[in-house]
């Protein structure tokens, strides 16, 4: 792979992306696929693989959106996408060689439940993959600014009926993994996604502070404003518009990186 910069050579990236080499993943489900963001990773690190089914709940209108274009994004692909509940999986059991979720814990109005449904429809010594972000430990600030957008957002989406939780702690994740009692369990800590590998942009986004991703991230912190524009109480709406602001002083201040994260395998 081509020199990467200080900080993505540095982070567990290439480790999982050359793990990720090693597995041949059959067919693989991933639930909450939103954009099919991860279909992406895979499709560019397994070993190999037979297809994708992509499935999310799809709980509001951007969640709609999204999958609409993911549709259009991997049309011609072996991968087809479906709007379903994750706690009530249409498949057979043991129908699929791969099963994984990712950034998508905290999403989760039930995670034993969903779990429980991923391992049932996961074959005997498939592949169990989890990838989730945590809030503790050694953040940096510029990470610490994301974190203080999420949980604002977290907020929000609460606000609106939308389950999304608080980013979780690295011993809530490793707890979750362990309660699915798999084998061979692996995990690694990151502070840089597998996704960077293979961005045009990673040099520029080495710079927390670039003024990409500050733009990036004033008018994503506008978008999610725009979602409480018809709540009907104004002393609501006001007082997250002013977080929402301090929230961008901070990231001026110190520019945004995406939170650190595990990412675990293990077979069923």
């Amino acid at each position: 792979m081509e020199d990467l910069p200080e900080g993505l050579a540095l982070s567990n990236a290439g480790k999982i992306a050359k793990r990720l080499g090693t597995i041949s993943g059959g067919r693989v489900l991933d639930v909450a696929t939103a954009r099919g963001g991860f279909i992406n990773t895979l499709m560019k690190t397994l070993k190999a693989y037979d297809s994708f089914v992509g499935i999310d709940y799809c709980a509001s209108d951007e969640s709609r959106k999204l999958m609409e274009s993911a549709k259009k994004r991997f049309e011609g692909k072996p991968i087809r996408f479906f709007e379903m509940n994750a706690e009530n999986l249409k498949f057979e059991a043991e129908s699929f060689d791969t099963v994984c979720i990712s950034y998508s814990l905290h999403h989760l109005a039930n995670i034993d439940k969903v779990l429980t449904e991923m391992k049932r429809v996961l074959k005997n010594g498939g592949n169990f993959i989890l990838q989730e972000c945590y809030c503790d430990g050694d953040q940096t600030e510029a990470q610490k600014a994301d974190e203080l957008e999420h949980e604002w957002e977290a907020r929000i989406d609460s606000l609106l009926g939308i389950t999304h939780n608080k980013t979780f702690t690295k011993q809530r994740i490793m707890d979750v993994a362990s309660s699915l009692k798999l084998r061979e369990l692996e995990v690694f800590d990151s502070t840089h996604p597998v996704d960077c590998l293979f961005c045009e942009r990673k040099y520029e986004c080495e710079d927390p502070k670039n003024q990409a991703t500050f733009h990036n991230s004033i008018k994503y912190i506008d978008s999610v404003i725009k979602r409480i524009k018809d709540y009907p109480d104004l002393g609501t709406r006001n007082r997250f518009k002013e977080e929402g602001e301090r929230i961008k002083e901070a990231i001026a201040k110190s520019g945004s990186a995406p939170a650190s994260y595990l990412f675990i395998i293990g077979k069923a």
